[in-house]
């Protein structure tokens, strides 16, 4: 019977005439079909295709084909992306009764409606917000699709990976790890825990640390269907980690300058403590008197200051409201010691008292009790001294009751206790039990930062307390800076008082100059500059000063403006100075 022409008509005529593309692979991945449409749209040709797996030549379909064959169900609606543009892609299942014989693909352009969405003005403009937005962050940002594979990076991620957009997307961003590209991925760990993620990620070539968080956006089914990945540069937030602790130190050390400057103003005196070294002994004094610490003992020299950091100390403890009881171990022979230390009974000796006389130990009773100079203490004294700190207990000379007295103690000395120990002229248990605490103040040549300050708190001290308007040049202060003082801070307010009392001017320069140039036979500890003949000429010994400052500054600038910032002056003066001296 003839057939007729509907009856000629076959499958294979239905697949080559279709619009879409189609390709059908069997169980296991091989293609079998390939239709003239996806020849025409995957530039490709059916011969060299048909016979291999889709996983080889058609990388970007075989995800969705191996998801179809493993679940047996359709995959609807996914995307990928080609060279020549974008593909709606649905993967159904071939079944002949319960058996899977394999798969089809068919893909096309998205639909008509799409395009024409794509191309109206509000579309666009809201295209043009996101892309300026995504452009404009200094985050690197990725956003891959439900399966991994990268749909988008901006120019931040590029700079911080060290890539290009275009040789990523479109690749599933596990063969980026098994490129070793960076050493792990927050976008695989969204897709294995299905929530939002934060790693440290280590980009090798770049060689940055990143900290990367993936945030899943789902579906209307509440599968996977994308996932963004926010990457921030480690090193702009250890920057930001270093300011911050260096602002917390800043911080600390503002606090502590602060608890070491609001000592409250002694009497008639001030502590000034511009050298780092005296900050420090400061804010340890500072420390000591906050916990109401007993048996300190602080060292120096003759003049440093010793009694003014006592009365510090006690003035900033718990006792403050208590007596300061001060006794010079040095001003009194051994058996007037013992009586002004403990005090005596009525006719305790020739010449005593007839009521007796409270000793200064007792009258130290809840405040602190000071021994200057305590290394001139003679032996026999001691011992009882060492009783009383052990005990807390006394009796007075020539007395037989025993007197209670809760004082702190703080000794203070210029001499070495630990060679007068060796030396058997100072018990070594009375030496221990006296520094519990050791506080030793630097000679003022060992300080010389606090020179300046000094200078102008003695300066408004005595102007103000003899009517006067005395000033010094910094220049001359800067001559002091230099001086040995041999006797301390003690001889430097001895000066500065002599020079405000004593001089025919204004500026008491010259009187000063004078001064520390009779007191020493060199003006610098250094011993550079000799001594000038009496009666002094100022200006000779300014020029001569002018002349040394420079000679010394251009051992240690190369250039004028270096001298200049050495010296604190402007670039052209130093010129003209060198000129001046020959230099």
């Amino acid at each position: 019977m003839k057939r007729t022409l509907a009856e000629l008509i076959e499958d294979r005529d239905i697949l080559h005439c279709l619009s879409s593309g189609v390709i059908a692979t069997d169980h296991l991945g091989v293609i079998t079909h390939l239709n003239p449409r996806s020849e025409a749209k995957l530039a490709i040709a059916a011969a060299d295709y048909i016979g291999k797996n889709i996983r080889e030549v058609l990388p970007l379909f075989y995800p969705l084909v191996r998801e179809c064959l493993a679940c047996g169900r359709s995959v609807l609606g996914r995307q990928i992306t080609l060279e020549q543009g974008n593909l709606v892609v649905h993967v159904s299942p071939i079944l002949r009764g319960r058996n899977l014989l394999g798969a089809v693909c068919n893909f096309q352009e998205p639909d008509t409606f799409e395009l024409a969405a794509r191309k109206s003005d509000s579309y666009q403009k809201l295209n043009r917000q996101l892309e300026t937005i995504i452009s404009a962050s200094s985050d690197g940002i990725w956003v891959c699709d439900g399966r991994g594979v990268i749909v988008s990076i901006n120019a931040a991620s590029e700079a911080l990976n060290g890539i290009r957009a275009k040789e990523v997307i479109g690749r599933n961003i596990r063969q980026l790890l098994d490129n070793s590209i960076f050493d792990q991925s927050v976008t695989t760990k969204v897709l294995a825990s299905g929530k939002q993620e934060t790693i440290v990620q280590r980009v090798d070539k770049t060689k940055r640390t990143l900290v990367c968080t993936g945030t899943p956006a789902r579906d209307e089914e509440g599968n996977i269907a994308l996932i963004v990945v926010n990457e921030r540069d480690m090193t702009e937030l250890e920057t930001l980690h270093r300011q911050f602790e260096q602002n917390r130190k800043l911080t600390e050390k503002y606090k502590e300058e602060i608890a070491g400057l609001t000592l409250r103003e002694l009497e008639q005196n001030t502590i000034v403590a511009d050298s780092n070294v005296m900050k420090h002994i400061l804010h340890k004094s500072l420390k000591l008197a906050h916990i109401g610490a007993s048996n300190i003992l602080i060292l120096g020299a003759s003049g440093t200051g010793k009694g003014l950091l006592a009365k510090s100390i006690h003035k900033n403890s718990n006792r403050r409201d208590n007596p300061f009881i001060e006794i010079n171990c040095a001003a009194l022979p051994e058996n007037l010691l013992e009586a002004e230390l403990f005090g005596y009974e009525k006719g305790a000796f020739t010449g005593a008292s007839e009521a007796g006389k409270a000793g200064l130990v007792e009258l130290a009773q809840g405040g602190t009790l000071f021994l200057d100079e305590i290394g001139d203490m003679p032996l026999g004294l001691q011992t009882k001294l060492l009783k009383y700190l052990d005990d807390k207990k006394f009796r007075r000379l020539g007395g037989t009751k025993a007197i209670n007295v809760e004082c702190a103690t703080i000794s203070a000395t210029n001499r070495n206790l630990q060679d007068l120990v060796r030396n058997n002229l100072f018990r070594e248990d009375l030496f221990y039990r006296l520094s519990s605490f050791t506080l030793e103040i630097p000679s003022l040549h060992q300080r010389r930062d606090d020179i300046p300050g000094l200078v102008r708190f003695y300066l408004e001290k005595y102007n103000r307390q003899y009517n006067k308007s005395m000033y010094i040049s910094s220049a001359m202060i800067g001559m002091l800076q230099n001086y040995s003082f041999p006797g301390n801070a003690r001889e430097l307010k001895n000066i500065i008082e002599n020079g405000v009392v004593l001089s025919d001017e204004t500026n008491i320069d010259a009187f000063l100059l004078a001064s520390i140039q009779k007191n020493s036979n060199s003006l610098f500890s250094s011993g550079k500059i000799g001594s000038f003949a009496n009666p002094v000429n100022f200006s000779d010994a300014m020029n001569q000063l002018e002349k040394q400052l420079l000679v010394a500054s251009r051992q240690h600038c190369r250039t004028t403006r270096e001298i200049a910032d050495f010296l604190k002056i402007s670039q052209p003066s130093v010129v003209r100075k060198l000129k001046k001296h020959g230099l």
